[in-house]
């Protein structure tokens, strides 16, 4: 008997009008496809909810939050030392990285991580991150008091201590050679996107140069800033800086 055949029974005798209406079709729908179009419906919802989040709700650049001139110098030395913790952990288990985002710029400008950020952010390929699992990562990390959360839409591992916080940003190649930004969200949704992150692949090429980052080499993309021109597209020219901060 369908589940659609299930329900028909459970109505009150006071219903034969609406159970004579439904049960010729309770026989022709089985259950396998009421529980498809429910399931179908419910990621419908789910769906539409990403969008209106991102494009409505937290579709804020980080430099337009109302943030400090300048991070406290107790968080920037946590900051510092996850940093060292996390790439020594990534070059254990020979996961090939670069300096992104705002932390490239940092090691570009002043060769530290920017006295107004908040975070530290490293970029690696998809074929790199996976030579080390998850359950891995956090045996290396939390018996030190690490936290390490992996966010499957967004592509990312962001990686805690108290208020200092490193970020793995993850990309794959596609079959043309162009780096995307990882995350089912990015990989099916990318529909959605005004302007998907993407990079041409040469700037991820092995081998990597350094760059010393409080005075420590750690490796960098190739032509430097020029990935800078594709992640911040607008305006990758520019020190941002928060609004509060003049």
């Amino acid at each position: 008997m369908s589940v659609l055949n299930r329900m028909i029974t459970l109505i009150s005798c006071g219903h034969k009008k609406i159970v004579a209406v439904l049960r010729p079709f309770a026989y022709y729908v089985p259950w396998k496809a009421v529980y498809i179009v429910f399931i179908f419906f419910i990621l419908t919802l789910y769906l539409m909810f990403i969008v209106i989040n991102d494009r409505f709700m937290h579709h804020i650049p980080w430099y337009e939050r109302s943030a400090p001139c300048q991070t406290p110098k107790s968080t920037l030395d946590l900051m510092v030392n996850l940093t060292f913790t996390v790439s020594d952990v990534l070059t254990k288990y020979g996961v090939n990285y670069v300096m992104c985002y705002g932390t490239l710029w940092g090691a570009l400008r002043y060769g530290t991580i920017l006295p107004w950020d908040n975070n530290v952010d490293f970029c690696a390929l998809t074929s790199e991150i996976h030579k080390i699992d998850l359950l891995t990562l956090r045996k290396h990390l939390e018996p030190e008091g690490v936290t390490v959360v992996r966010n499957y839409r967004r592509g990312t591992y962001t990686i805690t201590k108290g208020p200092a916080e490193v970020v793995i940003n993850v990309f794959y190649v596609t079959p043309f050679g162009e780096v995307l930004q990882d995350g089912f969200e990015n990989r099916f949704l990318w529909f959605f996107q005004d302007s998907p992150l993407s990079f041409p692949q040469r700037l991820m090429a092995l081998p990597f140069k350094t760059m010393p980052f409080h005075n420590r080499p750690l490796p960098v993309p190739h032509d430097d800033l020029e990935m800078l021109k594709y992640l911040y597209k607008d305006d990758w020219w520019i020190e941002k800086k928060p609004p509060d901060c003049k």
